[in-house]
């Protein structure tokens, strides 16, 4: 939780060391009390000094065990928002259908979320179909050469498609996903949970994102959605993403290593300069 932990914490330990120096006081005082040379005038003061401090001693020792009692139902509720939030991360069916698309290389897909689908109804998502789908849309107009047939296109000017109906719901499903990471990212930078806590639950994806694994099936792919993250600028995906030490902007060695791997130069420079022109 940051700052306002630190303060607690802080705050909490003032209170004790206060309670602790009431303590000895209290204990000098009972030893001065108990003196036979001490007059009965100045005992019979200090007595009621005594009583005075028990009463402020265990009003102490009621407000530390409220705040220990409140730190407890504040960690509590923190644990149930964290997990709401995992498991409705977890439950969008549209968020599970990018998970399968970042972990797998090629597999059939209710991509349009068909009740009860068929064989028929599922997609065959490879990550071939998944880079180009993910294509900056500047970049897709540049290299689209083909005339739209059987309905199937989007179309963009001068009668050239842009993006399939496919690609274009590939799209909308990373874009949950990225919405969804962004909504951690807000969290954490609110201090209202840390990187640590959903960690173990979305590491995984972070990793799967960012390293440069399965080079010459992956890196295509990867460097595509990763370009997609800075294109659009998903500025909290890319927080949340170095909260685990994956800085995936370019100029930095996990997107220039991408770029610098990719057999097709041309779509290389492509990529690269079509976000150099997008951070001018």
């Amino acid at each position: 939780m940051g700052a306002n932990s630190n303060r607690r914490g802080t705050s909490f330990t003032v209170w004790i060391a206060l309670a602790l120096f009431l303590a000895v006081a209290l204990g000098t005082a009972v030893k001065y009390l108990a003196g036979a040379s001490v007059p009965p005038q100045t005992k019979l003061a200090a007595a009621q000094l005594v009583v005075s401090m028990l009463g402020f001693g265990g009003a102490i020792a009621a407000f530390i065990f409220a705040l220990m009692q409140y730190r407890r139902s504040e960690q509590w509720k923190k644990v149930e928002f964290i997990a709401n939030e995992i498991k409705e991360f977890e439950s969008d069916p549209v968020v599970q259908n990018a998970l399968l698309m970042i972990d797998w290389g090629k597999r059939r897909i209710n991509l349009f979320l068909v009740p009860n689908p068929t064989s028929d109804d599922l997609v065959n998502v490879t990550r071939d179909v998944q880079w180009k789908a993910l294509l900056p849309h500047t970049i897709k107009r540049e290299r689209t050469t083909y005339d739209a047939s059987g309905g199937d296109e989007i179309r963009g000017g001068e009668g050239k498609t842009t993006f399939t109906f496919v690609e274009a719901r590939i799209r909308d499903t990373y874009d949950a996903l990225l919405t969804r990471l962004d909504r951690f990212a807000n969290f954490i930078k609110a201090d209202v949970i840390t990187a640590e806590e959903v960690g173990p639950y979305i590491r995984y994806w972070v990793d799967a994102i960012a390293d440069n694994e399965n080079a010459g099936e992956d890196a295509t792919w990867r460097c595509t959605l990763l370009t997609y993250i800075n294109f659009y600028d998903y500025s909290g995906v890319k927080y949340l993403m170095e909260c685990y030490g994956k800085n995936v902007e370019p100029g930095n060695p996990i997107y220039d290593g991408l770029i610098s791997s990719l057999s097709d130069k041309d779509l290389a420079q492509s990529l690269a300069k079509s976000v150099r022109k997008k951070k001018s």
